[in-house]
């Protein structure tokens, strides 16, 4: 195996994701038993370990009739590593089956994780560095008894049958592209904006931008002007590289603006349709620590 050319031995670590699906793949022998084992894809899993290949700039895996197996180099490596990173499984399960420790399960959506709350674990660990937070990143209705989740944060109006949904923010929806599509379609209002642009659905939310059109009393963008992407974050991604004009939520998407990533075109026309983000938990009490990381949450928004 070849040294990375860049780096010592002393300063560089490989990406600890590759680590991990590496060395669960070398146990299991499978790249779905090791999906399995870290609660992943297996398509997570295969880009993880490319990712882990690329950055050692050695193949440690290769693919004979449909099956991964280890290389010359792949098999010197997992020896190496194995021991060290079984030594840190054991010493994490110590760490989690500790009384001092603290857990939450929280439910939300991937955007909502990568846009707002990632930014704020700092603040969490610094004003509660007992409590350990299990993040379970989805889309799907779940049921918070029968999954064991204590919180979820969720967009809707609030109203969810046996639970009880504190509001954390408001949001409004706007359309967004980038500057360059802008200058180059030379449109001078939204309605032709709309008629004229590629117009990019996040095929998640059925029909959300029909809906916004008739609050503003505009008319719907022709079938053959739209593209679906199956997630938000594809979605406003698509955005971002000029592909067409999408529906952003703000503040998740205020960074893009700020930044120039993103415009807000005739900001002024239109109707903003508002939204909600609720913290949305079980009617029976909360834990001590379920209550602190509660009230955590809601002042971060305060």
């Amino acid at each position: 195996m070849r040294d990375k050319p860049t780096t010592t031995a002393n300063d560089y670590f490989p990406p600890f994701g590759g680590l991990k699906a590496f060395y669960a793949l070398g146990v299991t022998g499978s790249a779905v038993e090791a999906a399995a084992r870290l609660k992943v894809t297996p398509s997570a899993v295969s880009h993880q370990l490319k990712a882990l290949e690329t950055e050692l700039g050695v193949r440690l895996l290769e693919n004979r009739k449909g099956k991964l197996h280890l290389t010359a180099d792949g098999k010197q490596f997992f020896q190496q590593i194995k021991d060290p990173m079984a030594s840190i499984v054991r010493a994490t399960d110590l760490v989690r089956s500790s009384p001092a420790r603290k857990r939450v399960t929280v439910t939300l959506t991937p955007s909502f994780a990568a846009d707002w709350f990632l930014h704020r674990i700092v603040d969490l660990e610094r004003e509660h560095s007992d409590i350990e937070v299990n993040l379970v990143t989805t889309t799907r209705v779940v049921d918070l008894d029968r999954e064991g989740v204590d919180l979820a944060i969720r967009r809707g109006d609030g109203r969810w049958t046996g639970t009880v949904a504190d509001p954390l923010m408001s949001e409004t929806i706007v359309p967004v592209m980038s500057q360059a599509l802008f200058e180059q379609t030379g449109c001078t209002n939204l309605a032709e904006l709309l008629q004229s642009a590629r117009v990019l659905e996040n095929a998640n939310v059925e029909g959300e931008w029909d809906s916004w059109c008739r609050s503003c009393d505009l008319k719907t963008p022709d079938l053959a002007q739209r593209y679906s992407l199956p997630t938000y974050e594809l979605t406003l991604q698509a955005a971002r590289d000029g592909l067409g004009v999408a529906l952003a939520r703000r503040p998740l998407a205020d960074p893009d603006l700020e930044n120039g990533t993103l415009i807000q075109p005739f900001a002024e026309q239109g109707a903003q349709v508002e939204t909600g983000y609720y913290v949305v938990r079980s009617p029976d009490p909360m834990t001590s620590v379920v209550k602190r990381f509660h009230s955590w949450l809601l002042k971060q928004v305060e």
